[in-house]
């Protein structure tokens, strides 16, 4: 596989296209968070020519982002004018002819939103076990350090990426479809695989300087972080989380060392079942 290749994947039930199953107002904030950011990926690969996007979604998620008061000064103000796909269409084109432009100016347009719905979910989540500092060493010091780490680095994560998304499918023990948290974590843990695969063909082609400022390096740790909260159940998936993580950390990626040490900490606590000796 490829490392710009795109996996096929149903998507996520958080993401998918289709009416949503709550107002916001009765959504409590990790989900609000998973369903903007499902939302920014959508419109990501709407404005860069994706025909996945529906006119039901679109104007289902316009309406409950714009009509929910705590988030309202913080949508997009294009997003109040373009009230359907045609219009947004015309927008899309209006604000760059290529592609990449685009994808960076909807992650750059949605971060306000997104930093302050996350903040608001990990003020209202129980928080992981331990103390440590989110802004711990990055192990990259230069861009040129950092684009070596990457281009070591992140072939291998992908790799175990694709051995996880293929872990995961399989049937569960009884023979039944994947539980709604697995299938969740596919859709984050393919669309990881994507963004990775965007930021090697930036130091490929000597663009990582400029790709750093594009808001993907923060897209990728929300997709990771995402995964792995969703595996923390399933033992063996959820520390290989943790290593992707870990190693994304060692890339420069920012504000990863508190989650992993939260990781870190679950996956040493004895579970319920085992013996002392």
């Amino acid at each position: 596989m490829s490392r710009t290749q795109r996996l096929d994947y149903p998507v996520g039930r958080l993401g998918s296209n289709r009416a949503l199953v709550s107002p916001f107002n009765q959504t409590d904030p990790e989900e609000m968070f998973e369903r903007v950011l499902s939302f920014q990926h959508e419109m990501i690969d709407y404005f860069a020519g994706g025909k996945t996007l529906s006119e039901e979604y679109y104007k289902s998620m316009r309406s409950e982002l714009l009509s929910e008061p705590s988030i309202r000064n913080l949508v997009p103000k294009w997003l109040r004018r373009n009230k359907d796909l045609a219009e947004l269409w015309s927008f899309a084109k209006s604000v760059d002819p290529s592609w990449e432009p685009r994808r960076q100016f909807i992650r750059e347009q949605f971060e306000p939103l997104l930093d302050f719905l996350e903040q608001n979910e990990h003020s209202s989540a129980a928080s992981m076990p331990g103390k440590y500092d989110a802004n711990a060493w990055t192990g990259a010091q230069s861009t040129l350090q950092q684009a070596k780490a990457i281009k070591t680095l992140v072939p291998v994560a992908q790799a175990a990426i694709g051995t996880l998304i293929k872990h995961l499918e399989q049937p569960s023990h009884n023979g039944g479809p994947p539980l709604d948290e697995v299938e969740f974590a596919l859709g984050r843990l393919r669309k990881l695989h994507d963004a990775l695969g965007m930021l090697l063909t930036a130091v490929d082609d000597g663009k990582l300087k400029d790709t750093l400022q594009t808001g993907l390096i923060v897209e990728i740790a929300r997709y990771g972080k995402q995964a792995a909260r969703a595996l923390k159940n399933d033992p063996l998936p959820y520390a290989l989380s943790g290593v992707l993580l870990a190693v994304f950390t060692a890339c420069g990626f920012d504000g990863l060392g508190g989650y992993l040490g939260g990781i870190a900490m679950a996956i040493k606590k004895p579970s319920s079942s085992t013996h002392s000796e």
